[in-house]
C-alpha cells in the first residue's frame, strides 16, 4: 500500500506538472543571456530572434594579417585601396599583399540554429527526470547560443588568409613521366586554424558591444596527411601497375596499354581519417576514354554516334541517329580500374597480379535522345576542354561579380553547331545593358579603370577563349584588352565591346560542342562537352617587348578625409607579346596553327588623396628640408 501511495502520488504529482509545465521550459534555464524560464518553444524563438538576430545581420569583422597590420593600418583607407585595386592585381598579388580581411556573416551564412537550440532548452528536466529538473532550478542550466556557417564559405576565407600568413602544407605525392614513377616532395606548413577562426567570429558576431569587432589571425602548424614512406609505397606499385599495364580488347582487336601510354592516366587522391591517410591512385576516366576513342578511330573503326545537342529550358538532351552505337569505355574504363587498383583502394594491398588484365569494350546501342547527364554517364559524350579564371572577391567587386555570373548565366547549355559552325559571344550574351540585367562596374575605358554597364563580361569571354583554345578549336576573332591584365595566361585575353568586339570561333569536328559555365563568388569556369576530336595543342610564348612608360596621376577627392591617400588605379608599362598555337590531331599531323599577338598599352598610375593632402613631390620636399611653396 505504501508503494502504490507513492506511485499514485507521483502520478499525481506528474500530473500536475504537466498541466502547468507541459508547454514550457523548466525554471532556471538560459539560453545565451535570456532566461528562458518559464516561456513556450514559441517565445523563446522570439526572444533569440529578438536578441541575437540584429546583432548577426549586422555583425562584420575586421581580420588583420599582422600586429603591425592592427595598430598601423586605418581601415577606411586600406579597405579603399584594396576595393579600387581589386580588378587590377592578379588574385596572386592581391592575396599575397592583403593585409586586411573584412568578413560579414551574411556572406558567411553564419545563422543561429533556434530551433535546435530552444529545444535544448525544453529538453532540460525531461530528458533527464526530475533530478535534472531541480539541479536546474537551483544552479540554474546555461545553453550557450552558437552559429552554424557555411563551411565552403569559411574555408574560401582562411585560404585566402593563409596565402598571406601561412604556408600551406604539401603533402608527398607521385609524378610519373615516360612511364617512370617518382616521388614529389612535400613539406609541413602553417595554416589558420577553421575552428579557431569560426570561434573568433562567432565570438564577435553575437556580442552585445558592438556589430563590428576586429582580430589578427594567427596561424597554426598543419602537419603532413602523405609523408615520403606513405608517398614511396603508393610510388612503388603504381610502377609495378605500369610495368605490367592492362590490355583492351575491341573488334578482334587487342592494345596493349603500358608505361608511357598508361602514365598519363593515372591520378591520385588522399583518402582516409586522421592518422590513417592513404595516397590512392586510380584511373582518370575522362583522359583514358579520349585515348582509347582515338585507338578505336585509329583502327578504321567510324560507325560510332555523332551528337547533337537540343535545349529545352533548362534542359539538355543528346541526340543521336537513329541506329548508332558506341563503344561502351565508360564501363571498361571503370572495370580496368577496378582490376588495376580496386585492392589497394579498398585494403591498401599492394600485390600485382602477373597476369596482364584484358577489358572487352563492347558496342552499345546509343540512345537516340538522352539527358546530358545520362549521355555523360554512359561515355557517349564528355569533357573536351575546360579551363577556369579567378577573380578578387570584395564589397566594391560585386557588381562586376553579378555581370561575370549574369554573362555566364546566358551563355550556358549554348551550343556550337558541327562541321563548321560558328559560336559568337556577342551573338550568344547580346548587348550589356540595364534591360538585359547588367550593372555598373569597374572596366577598362580610354586607359584607366573606370564603371560602365557590363564591366567584367571580358573576364567571362577571356574564360571561354582559354576553353577553346585548350580544345584546339579555330579561333576566328579575337582582341586583347587595351590594358595587360596578369590574372590571365601571358597574352591570351580576349576583349569584348559590343558591338565591334567580338570573341567567334568554329567548330570544325564533326558532332556539336555544348558551352557549360558555372561559377562561385570568386571562380568562373567554362567548360566544352561532346564527341572529343582529339585535338593535341602546343604553345610557343614569345618574349615581351616593352612599350609606352606610363605615367602618375594625382586626383583630390574632397569627400575624403583630409591625409587620405590611396592607390586607385597601379600602374603599368606598355608592352607586347606573341602567342603561338600548333593544333595537330593525333597522328600528329598539323591541322592549324595561328599567332595570337597582344598589344597593351600603358596604364596611368591614379593616386587619390583628400583635400590639403601634399602630393608625394611635396612630400619628397619636405623629407629634404625644403617646404613647398604656394597651395
Amino acid at each position: 500500500m505504501v508503494v502504490l501511495a507513492v506511485v499514485l502520488l507521483a502520478v499525481v504529482a506528474g500530473g500536475i506538472d504537466g498541466l502547468i509545465n507541459g508547454s514550457r521550459i523548466y525554471q532556471g534555464v538560459t539560453l545565451g543571456s535570456i532566461d528562458v524560464s518559464g516561456m513556450t518553444r514559441e517565445e523563446a524563438r522570439a526572444a533569440v530572434d529578438a536578441t541575437y538576430g540584429p546583432r548577426v545581420k549586422e555583425g562584420c569583422g575586421y581580420i588583420f594579417a599582422s600586429e603591425e597590420a592592427a595598430q598601423t593600418l586605418d581601415i577606411d583607407s586600406q579597405l579603399a585601396e584594396q576595393d579600387a585595386t581589386a580588378e587590377q592585381s592578379s588574385v596572386e598579388e592581391a592575396r599575397q599583399n592583403k593585409q586586411l580581411w573584412v568578413a560579414e556573416a551574411g556572406t558567411l551564412g553564419a545563422r543561429i540554429p533556434v530551433t535546435e537550440l530552444v529545444e535544448e532548452a525544453f529538453s532540460v528536466g525531461r530528458s533527464g527526470g526530475i533530478l535534472e529538473r531541480a539541479e536546474a532550478a537551483a544552479q540554474g542550466r546555461a545553453i550557450p547560443v552558437r552559429l552554424e556557417f557555411d563551411e565552403e564559405a569559411v574555408e574560401a576565407l582562411a585560404s585566402d588568409i593563409d596565402e598571406t600568413i601561412g604556408d600551406p602544407q604539401k603533402d608527398w605525392g607521385i609524378a610519373i613521366e615516360d612511364g617512370a614513377v617518382s616521388v614529389t616532395e612535400g613539406h609541413d606548413g602553417t595554416i589558420v586554424s577553421r575552428e579557431d577562426l569560426q570561434n573568433r567570429l562567432q565570438e564577435g558576431y553575437l556580442s552585445a558591444e558592438s556589430s563590428k569587432f576586429s582580430f589578427v589571425a594567427e596561424a597554426h602548424y598543419a602537419p603532413l596527411r602523405i609523408d615520403e614512406a606513405s608517398a614511396q609505397v603508393t610510388a612503388d606499385f603504381v610502377q609495378a601497375v605500369l610495368d605490367r599495364g592492362v590490355a583492351f580488347g575491341f573488334e578482334g582487336d587487342v592494345w596493349d596499354v603500358a608505361g608511357s601510354a598508361l602514365g598519363p592516366w593515372i591520378t591520385t587522391t588522399v583518402e582516409g581519417s586522421e592518422g590513417a591517410w592513404r595516397l590512392v591512385p586510380s584511373i582518370d576516366a575522362s583522359v583514358a576514354r579520349a585515348d582509347l576513342l582515338a585507338l578505336i578511330r585509329g583502327a578504321g573503326f567510324t560507325s560510332g554516334a555523332t551528337v547533337s545537342f537540343q535545349r529545352e529550358g533548362s534542359e539538355v538532351w543528346v541526340l543521336t541517329a537513329s541506329g548508332s552505337r558506341y563503344p561502351q569505355l565508360a564501363d571498361a574504363v571503370a572495370a580496368a580500374d577496378t582490376d588495376l587498383f580496386g585492392a589497394f583502394a579498398s585494403s591498401g594491398s599492394t600485390t600485382v597480379a602477373e597476369d596482364v588484365p584484358q577489358v572487352t569494350i563492347d558496342w552499345g546501342a546509343a540512345p537516340e535522345r538522352s539527358t546530358f547527364e545520362e549521355a555523360l554517364d554512359l561515355g557517349l559524350i564528355s569533357e573536351i576542354s575546360t579551363f577556369t579564371t579567378e577573380y578578387n572577391d570584395s564589397p566594391s567587386t560585386a557588381n562586376r561579380r553579378h555581370n561575370i555570373h549574369r554573362a555566364a548565366d546566358l551563355l550556358n547549355n549554348s551550343v556550337a553547331p558541327a562541321n563548321g559552325g560558328t559560336w559568337s559571344f556577342n551573338d550568344t550574351v547580346g548587348e550589356a545593358s540595364v534591360e538585359s540585367g547588367f550593372q555598373a562596374a569597374h572596366a577598362i575605358i580610354n586607359g584607366e579603370y573606370d564603371d560602365a554597364i557590363g564591366g567584367g563580361i571580358c573576364q567571362v569571354a577571356t574564360t571561354v577563349f582559354n576553353a577553346v583554345y585548350e580544345a584546339g578549336f579555330p579561333v576566328t576573332e579575337r582582341r586583347n584588352h587595351s590594358l595587360y591584365i596578369s590574372s590571365y595566361p601571358t597574352g591570351r585575353d580576349a576583349a569584348i565591346a559590343y558591338p565591334d568586339l567580338d570573341l567567334t570561333w568554329e567548330n570544325d569536328s564533326s558532332s556539336d560542342v555544348l558551352v557549360r559555365a558555372r561559377y562561385t563568388d570568386s571562380t568562373l569556369t567554362v567548360t566544352l562537352y561532346g564527341i572529343d576530336p582529339g585535338y593535341v595543342v602546343t604553345t610557343k610564348t614569345g618574349d615581351w617587348a616593352e612599350g609606352e612608360a606610363y605615367r602618375t596621376k594625382t586626383q583630390v577627392d574632397e569627400n575624403e578625409p583630409e591625409g587620405t591617400r590611396y592607390v586607385k588605379t597601379t600602374g603599368a608599362d606598355g608592352r607586347s607579346v606573341t602567342v603561338h598555337r600548333t593544333v595537330r590531331d593525333r597522328s600528329g599531323n598539323v591541322r592549324h596553327e595561328e599567332d595570337f599577338t597582344s598589344n597593351y598599352a600603358p596604364i596611368d598610375e591614379v593616386i587619390v588623396v583628400g583635400p590639403n593632402t601634399p602630393t608625394e613631390s611635396d612630400q619628397e620636399k619636405e623629407d629634404d628640408g625644403v617646404l613647398p611653396t604656394g597651395d
